[in-house]
């Protein structure tokens, strides 16, 4: 292998080649670390992390620190033995993570966990949101402190939550 005058060997192409090989496999790997390392700090846990309601006669009627009826909030219904809900579960609880920073928005019923405080709670409630039978996943909607509107399955479900993420749902403007 030939020198240059200054004492640095001359690199041939194949070593060249392999260099820039090896570099562009590193970067690559340093990427998958990173998106990792995010993957891990974003961890937003379980639905079970998130506010409860654990009573139907409380859905439509939360409050706030100072006992104050909520006006603008929602109610994410998920039951533990749901295929959607657990598809959807990650995607779904990292938009209510970043909804819920400031403030409590959007709060949950285990319909598999949620009693009835007196007979006929939940045919009140199934009543009052024009519904037969709780689907899951579903999510119910309160605007001005009065039941707004539902909405069922995994798509309806996730793009309410990305425009309430977003700012875009009108109703609570």
């Amino acid at each position: 292998m030939a020198t240059y005058t200054k004492g640095f060997k001359k690199q041939s192409g194949e070593t060249l080649l392999l260099k820039v090989i090896v570099g562009i496999i590193g970067a690559v790997l340093v990427i998958v670390m990173a998106v990792f390392f995010y993957d891990l700090a974003t961890n937003v846990g379980t639905y079970d992390d998130y506010t409860h309601i654990t009573a139907y006669d409380k859905v439509l009627t939360q409050v706030d620190a100072d006992q104050e009826q909520l006006q603008d909030y929602l109610i994410y219904f998920y039951s533990d033995t749901c295929v959607n809900c657990e598809k959807i579960q990650k995607e779904a609880l990292q938009l209510v993570a970043r909804i819920n920073r400031s403030a409590t928005v959007v709060f949950f019923v285990n319909i598999t966990e949620a009693t009835e405080t007196t007979s006929g709670d939940k045919d009140a409630l199934l009543a009052e949101i024009n519904l037969m039978s709780i689907a899951t996943p579903m999510i119910v909607a309160v605007v001005d402190g009065e039941f707004y509107q539902t909405y069922v399955g995994t798509e309806s479900v996730l793009n309410l939550l990305k425009d309430v993420k977003a700012g875009d749902y009108t109703p609570f403007q």
